[in-house]
């Protein structure tokens, strides 16, 4: 992130001294800010109220998530969670800002259709928000399909397969309207190319049971994996209008194992 200017902050419900030896023994290198009360939390209403107030170890946190903030003080975006299982990544604010290409990409090339598919990081935990993007480029003349169409044509979808995965998304700009004169229709097509960012949600795995955890399915072992996509869809010039493609591709993903416990400090 600093390579890109970014500076990094933590602000928690938890006190001075808490975050004084958790800094210590991880070694953060960052600020980490002690909002006592959950005070600020609040204020900025990100107050996690799945938590019970019973719940004296986490009650008080607030939803995961991060804002990315001008240098004038005005907030460009934020990306927030409803789960506190789950985290955003880094790497997808990032990939969403400044670097389109992501740290984990292939590049796919079918006749006029060429497209950069990018996953923004190739190593994560369990639970995190990975970013996704798509970057489709046509040649001169040549145009696909966006949606709503009918069924006898086929609109661009990105699609990744994964036991890793919990759910995905993808943006796609708004297509024009194009009128076809050799078919006397108007589709929405996309010419030139476009770019489209999207999200990825890792299942969540604990490094270790606890005891206030509802049971478990199959723990996530980390290791490298791959992610299978597919990018479909159908390619048209003014003379030909090609069949409807599907090419298959693989992402690279490694998964961290859990960081365990920081060592109390004796007494």
């Amino acid at each position: 992130m600093q390579a890109h200017g970014i500076n990094a902050a933590a602000i928690t419900f938890d006190s001075r001294e808490v975050l004084s030896n958790f800094a210590a023994a991880y070694k953060i290198g960052y600020p980490l800010l002690a909002d006592a009360g959950s005070k600020v939390i609040r204020e900025f209403g990100i107050f996690n109220t799945n938590i019970p107030e019973d719940h004296k170890m986490m009650y008080g946190i607030p939803w995961p998530g991060d804002f990315l903030i001008a240098p004038d003080g005005t907030v460009r975006d934020k990306f927030f969670l409803r789960s506190y299982e789950h985290r955003v990544s880094a790497s997808e604010v990032v990939l969403r800002h400044f670097d389109g290409r992501g740290a984990n990409s292939v590049e796919i090339k079918a006749g006029a259709v060429s497209a950069t598919v990018a996953l923004s990081t190739g190593r994560c935990f369990p639970g995190q928000e990975l970013g996704l993007a798509l970057d489709l480029r046509m040649e001169p003349g040549w145009h696909v399909y966006g949606k709503p169409l009918p069924s006898q044509y086929r609109a661009v979808e990105l699609t990744l397969e994964s036991p890793l995965i919990d759910g995905q998304s993808l943006e796609l700009p708004a297509p024009k309207p194009l009128l076809l004169k050799a078919l006397n229709e108007t589709l929405p097509v996309y010419e030139g190319g476009f770019k489209a960012y999207g999200k990825v949600g890792i299942k969540w795995s604990p490094p270790m049971p606890a005891k206030f955890l509802e049971p478990l399915g199959e723990m996530i072992k980390p290791g490298l994996y791959r992610i299978a996509g597919t990018l479909r869809f159908q390619a048209c010039s003014d003379e030909i209008c090609e069949a409807p493609q599907s090419v298959t591709f693989e992402l690279p993903l490694t998964i961290e194992a859990g960081v365990p416990p920081a060592p109390k400090k004796s007494a």
